[in-house]
């Protein structure tokens, strides 16, 4: 049901995230530490399954993610 809420209220307030499923990502934590070199398995709402590099799974909001670039420069 809080997944509902939040999906809802993410849609009508006008926020969009560029964030696709299986980009590497790093946490940028407020609370928390900070985590590196994740992959995005699924997203709900403003929120992602995150899968680091030890395997462990977790939950983390759009917001609080950063997209790791992998874009290959040639010099």
């Amino acid at each position: 049901m809080l997944m509902l809420i939040s999906s809802l209220i993410e849609r009508f307030s006008g926020v969009a995230h560029e964030l696709p499923v299986n980009a590497r990502v790093n946490l940028a934590g407020r609370f928390t530490a900070e985590r590196y070199d994740g992959r995005v398995l699924k997203i709900e709402g403003d929120r992602a399954r995150v899968c680091w590099p030890k395997g462990e799974k977790t939950y983390e909001y759009l917001n609080d993610l950063v997209r790791i670039d992998e874009d290959v420069v040639l010099h």
